[in-house]
């Protein structure tokens, strides 16, 4: 899943616009709720506060992520993975070698 951040927009994906339709996937009343209010255009910070009344915003948006009816727009790449770094003088690594 992506970080949230406040400014993070999240909006229906296709099945999250479907579902609002056909309410195939039985959302109990918290997570349908929480779906119509995804509207697309309001930040996450804003979204958060709105969902309050519905209990653990974050919670609420990670299940709905989960499930493929939202999205967000601020997803970040994953993070690139280093192999070990073999350092035959460790003393070294902090020199500081001036530039002329």
């Amino acid at each position: 899943m992506s970080a949230m951040f406040d400014i993070a927009i999240y909006s229906k994906t296709a099945l999250g616009r479907a579902e609002m339709n056909e309410r195939r996937l039985g959302l109990s009343q918290r997570l349908r709720r929480a779906l119509i209010m995804v509207d697309g255009k309001t930040r996450y910070g804003i979204l958060r506060e709105m969902l309050e009344p519905l209990g653990e915003p974050k919670e609420v948006i990670e299940q709905l992520v989960e499930l493929g009816l939202i999205e967000s727009d601020y997803d970040l790449p994953p993070m690139p993975v280093f192999g070990n770094m073999l350092v035959e003088d460790p003393s070294t690594l902090m020199d500081v070698h001036p530039t002329r």
